[in-house]
Parts: C-alpha cells; sequence; structure tokens
C-alpha cells in the first residue's frame, strides 16, 4: 500500500540458541563417548584380569606350605578312651602307643572352721583381740596365713582370706535359716600334698588361756578333704603329678587326666595341614579355571582370550605329573570334560602317605606350582599395566576433547548471545521507524 515503511527479517523474540548449542555438542560429543565405552571395556577387561590374578595367586600359600619341613613334623594324639585324659603333642613325640591308666586326680585340701560360740550374723563385728592363723605348705614349704579378727565380721574374714593367693574360703550354714550358725570352710587353692592345710590355730593378742573366736576342737574344726596327687600309669610304670598335668613323662607329650580309668593313646604323624594344603591346592584350581572359562566366554570382557586358558591348562598339568600317577586326585567333571573339576580322593592320600618318598614327592610338588604361580603372577600384573595405560591413553584423549568441545560451544555461545542483543536492537529500531512512519500524514493524490 502506498505510504508503507517495512524492514524484513526481524523477528518479534530472541533467538533461542541454547536448544541448538545443546544439540550440537551432542553431536560432537559422539566420538569422545566411543572413546568413554572403549574406557569401560578396558576397565571391565582389567576387573577381569584381576578376578584370575587373585585365583591365581591364592595357590600360592598352600604350595609353599608343602614345600616347609615343618609341615610333615606334625603329630597327632588320639585315645580310646577320651573321658580319661585330654593329651597335646608336639614335634618332638615318638610315634608308639601306650597303655594309660589314671589311679587318681589330684585334689586340693579342704577344712571346716568351727566356732567357739554360735555366730548367728555374718556382718556382726568380733570385739576379741586375736587371729585365726591358718598353717599350710606351699609346694612342699611352711607358710602362715595370718588374719587378725579384732573389729571385723566373719565376711571381712572371708573377704581378707580370699586376697590370699594360696588359701580360699567360703561362709556355710551349719544352722536353720530362723537359728543360723555360721561357719568357715577354707581349702587350698593348689592341688597335692605339697600344699596341704597343715593346723588351724586361733590366739588372743592377750596370751591368756581363754577361748578366741575359731573352735580348735576336732569335733568342731576338722578335715573336710583330704590333699591329694594325680597318679598315673603308663605301661605299667608309675608317676605322680600335684596337679592333673603330667608334662614331660613321655618326650613331647603333655597329659591332663579327667577321671580315673584307663585308655590306650598312640603317638601318630598328623597329615591334616598337607590334606588341607593339597585340597585347598585343588579348589583353587577348580576356581581359576571357572573364573577364565566365564571371563573369556561369549560376550564377557576377555572374550577370545584364548591364551589365558593356558594358565589353567598349566596348573592341571602339573597337579597331574605330580599327583595323577599315584591316584590322589578324582575329576568331578562329566564325560565330555576330562579335564573337569579336581578333587582329592583321601582313600589314596593315607596310602600314599605311608610311602617313604611322600614327603619328597610334594615338596618337589610345591615347589613346581609356586614357581609357576609367582611367573604367570607376575605376568598378569604386567598385562594389567598395558591395560591401563591405554586405558589412561584414552582418558587423557577424552579429557582433551572433551575441554575443545567445551571452548568451542562457549565461542559460539558468546556469538550467539551477541547475535540476539544484535537483533534485539533491530528490533527496536524496527518499532521506532515503524512508529514514526505510522506518525506521517496521510498523502493523497486527486
Amino acid at each position: 500500500m502506498a505510504g508503507e515503511f517495512y524492514i524484513s527479517g526481524l523477528t518479534e523474540n530472541s533467538f533461542d540458541y541454547q536448544a541448538y548449542l545443546d544439540k550440537y555438542r551432542e553431536l560432537k560429543m559422539i566420538p569422545v563417548n566411543l572413546l568413554a565405552q572403549q574406557v569401560d571395556q578396558i576397565n571391565a577387561q582389567r576387573e577381569a584380569l584381576s578376578a584370575i590374578k587373585s585365583k591365581l595367586d591364592s595357590l600360592y600359600a598352600p604350595a609353599l606350605n608343602l614345600t616347609l619341613e615343618t609341615t610333615y613334623e606334625t603329630k597327632t594324639a588320639t585315645l580310646s578312651n577320651p573321658e580319661v585324659a585330654d593329651v597335646s603333642v608336639d614335634s618332638n613325640a615318638v610315634n608308639s602307643t601306650y597303655t594309660l591308666t589314671v589311679n587318681s586326680l589330684a585334689r586340693e585340701n579342704k577344712f571346716k572352721i568351727g566356732t567357739v560360740e554360735t555366730i548367728t550374723d555374718i556382718y556382726q563385728t568380733i570385739d576379741k583381740e586375736g587371729s585365726l592363723q591358718i598353717n599350710y605348705l606351699k609346694d612342699g614349704e611352711e607358710q602362715t596365713l595370718t588374719i587378725d579378727y579384732n573389729g571385723k565380721s566373719l565376711k571381712d574374714i572371708v573377704d581378707e582370706i580370699n586376697q590370699s593367693e594360696d588359701i580360699q574360703a567360703s561362709i556355710i550354714n551349719l544352722g536353720t535359716e530362723d537359728n543360723p550358725d555360721y561357719q568357715l570352710i577354707i581349702s587350698s587353692k593348689n592341688t597335692g600334698t605339697r600344699n596341704r592345710i597343715v593346723s588351724i590355730d586361733d590366739t588372743l593378742n592377750s596370751g591368756d588361756d581363754s577361748d578366741g573366736i575359731f573352735s580348735e576342737d576336732e569335733a568342731k574344726t576338722y578335715e573336710t578333704q583330704t590333699a591329694q596327687d594325680a597318679e598315673i600309669q603308663i605301661d605299667g610304670i608309675t608317676f605322680t603329678s600335684q596337679t592333673n598335668q603330667f608334662t614331660g613323662v613321655i618326650t613331647g607329650v603333655d597329659i591332663t587326666v579327667k577321671e580315673t580309668g584307663e585308655t590306650t593313646l598312640t603317638i601318630s604323624n598328623d597329615y591334616t595341614d598337607i590334606k588341607n594344603s593339597l585340597t585347598a591346592i585343588l579348589d583353587g584350581y577348580n576356581q581359576l579355571k571357572e573364573t577364565i572359562r566365564l571371563a573369556t566366554s561369549e560376550g564377557q570382557p576377555l572374550q577370545g582370550e584364548a591364551t589365558l586358558n593356558t594358565i589353567a591348562n598349566s596348573v592341571f598339568n602339573i597337579i597331574s605329573t605330580y599327583l595323577g600317577k599315584y591316584g590322589l586326585i578324582d575329576t568331578l567333571g562329566d564325560a565330555e570334560t576330562t579335564r573337569g573339576l579336581l578333587t582329592l580322593n583321601e582313600e589314596a592320600f593315607n596310602t600314599f602317605m605311608e610311602r617313604p618318598d611322600a614327603k619328597g614327592i610334594l615338596q618337589s610338588f610345591g615347589r613346581a606350582l609356586e614357581d609357576f604361580v609367582g611367573v604367570y603372577s607376575d605376568t598378569l600384573t604386567l598385562t594389567d599395566l598395558k591395560y591401563q595405560e591405554k586405558a589412561d591413553y584414552l582418558q587423557e584423549r577424552i579429557e582433551t576433547m572433551t575441554e575443545s568441545i567445551d571452548r568451542e560451544i562457549e565461542s559460539m555461545r558468546i556469538r550467539f548471545a551477541q547475535l540476539n542483543t544484535y537483533l534485539s536492537e533491530m528490533q527496536s529500531l524496527q518499532i521506532t521507524i515503524q512508529s514514526f512512519v505510522e506518525g506521517l500524514p496521510s498523502i493523497s493524490g486527486d
């Protein structure tokens, strides 16, 4: 229309450039994300490799144990009647069989100490000045425990006696609940006749002939349990002890008697540690084989890494070479897996251990396996380092590319912001011009 003024290409709203930048960054990050996926794959491979190395390393300790002399020096003791005694042995014990007879057990000496006058309250204070003397033996030497009882109660006296290293005491009521008659029971803390109580004396400090607190009358104060030594016979030879322990009677053997009776004592080699080591090796091999199989199967991190199967195969060959010929291993796998999971043949193991060369064979086996584990463990460590170096290189590239993209996006954002400002200014100018034009008088022609 005549008289109109129009500027095209300007928008009423600002340009929404952030959505464009987000999409642009998403596209630019595609190669970065591909590199990140490679890093994730490498880390998964390292994790799987670490699991394999852990299973391989677990074979080292039991293999080393088989090489040690001390592993083959362990002895064991068995009793036909374990109710009679407990027996422990060390490597100095000699294989043999004995007849052990327990004639008596060691026990402590006990006395009841009566009172001159009935004591009906264990907390009642004693007003006489005197002392209770307990004469006893300690390992055959004479000893005396003296308790001054003036100003003390029967309970205080018991507490003081119980502070002794050699004598202990308690309170007994020989009366009734309504009419109590409290007296002392004392006993030696150590068993045997060389630790018995010799006599009980009550002495007043004044030295007169009047009665004290505790009676010396044999009808009131008397022995309730005689001190006794333990006595045993080994193949008819008698031995005694102040306690229920007998050490050194048989070289390398400690005997603790528990009750009277007879039993057969057999000292023999203990193969438990050896058996446990062999079992640990076979179990370790089974776990190693399965871990490698799972890690290298289809869709797994180490798919196609067939060289890893060499590790399991080599361990199997060492086991088969040293143990298989003696029938020590059985196969748990089915007929389709000729190298299936392994287990120890315990019956064959017991027979094998009777061989004079059994120790030498097992030590050679342990050394061969120990050497193999050491070499291949180092190899796996080097392989892991290569994976790590590759992952670190890719990570550096990811960081560099990401920083470059971030800088490019930031530069574009600044330019778009400037453009947006420019468009806003142009829009404002357009409005000003349109307002100016609309205010001009209309020009009409006849």
